[in-house]
């Protein structure tokens, strides 16, 4: 799977002159948590509500404007007054990722950044999307087959070729529309691999399983 599957495309973006109250208007409006910065067609940068925050004149929780020092009324114009630019963090690497690349690509910048969201660029450098880490949690569950219709079996095997064989020769005599098949290594322990399926007598295919020598640890049917 691919980041351009997952990503939002055409994501909203700001500019480095857009003021600060304006942006928060957008966010909260469209309930983002980070925003792309252009200027003049160039990708810049990132701003996210914690920056938003990061300046000591500026205090946004939630969705209320509030400050020690002052009025509701002179922290909005305040608001106006500063500019993205003002709130962006200094030395702020921008961090892209490609399109074609994969979403373990993009899960493992993400993770190892401690960043939350990534622009995607075409080949010619060109915002065209973000992909955050909601979207590849979303996905991962996708591939397992979380809360979808259908038996998911989780059970154990060795990683040998002949496995599948006989894996594929069950589900086959069945019937059994294979919707996920994923594998995972495991440390010191056997693969574990969860299968989705589509079989109103699941059960059978289960039992045969067993019968084969397949260690089944669980088996949960989703209507």
């Amino acid at each position: 799977m691919k980041v351009k599957d997952r990503m939002t495309p055409k994501p909203i973006t700001t500019s480095l002159d857009m003021s600060v109250g304006e942006l928060w208007r957008i966010m909260k409006k469209k309930n983002l948590n980070r925003m792309p910065v252009m200027d003049r067609g160039y990708l810049v940068g990132m701003v996210t509500r914690r920056d938003i925050g990061s300046r000591s004149d500026i205090n946004l929780r939630k969705s209320a404007i509030t400050t020690r020092h002052l009025s509701k009324e002179k922290l909005e114009e305040e608001l106006y007054r500063v500019k993205v630019r003002e709130i962006i963090p200094e030395g702020q690497q921008l961090i892209t990722i490609y399109q074609d690349a994969y979403i373990e690509q993009a899960a493992r910048i993400l993770r190892d950044n401690k960043i939350s969201g990534l622009p995607v660029v075409d080949d010619n450098s060109n915002l065209i999307g973000i992909i955050t880490q909601t979207d590849i949690s979303d996905a991962f569950l996708e591939i397992l087959g979380i809360n979808l219709p259908g038996t998911r079996i989780s059970l154990r095997i060795e990683g040998k070729p002949e496995e599948l064989i006989i894996l594929g020769k069950i589900l086959s005599t069945h019937g059994a529309e294979v919707k996920n098949i994923v594998s995972m290594e495991v440390i010191g322990e056997a693969y574990l691999m969860i299968l989705r399926i589509i079989h109103p007598e699941s059960r059978m295919i289960v039992d045969e399983l067993k019968a084969a020598g397949f260690k089944v640890e669980s088996t949960i049917v989703k209507p």
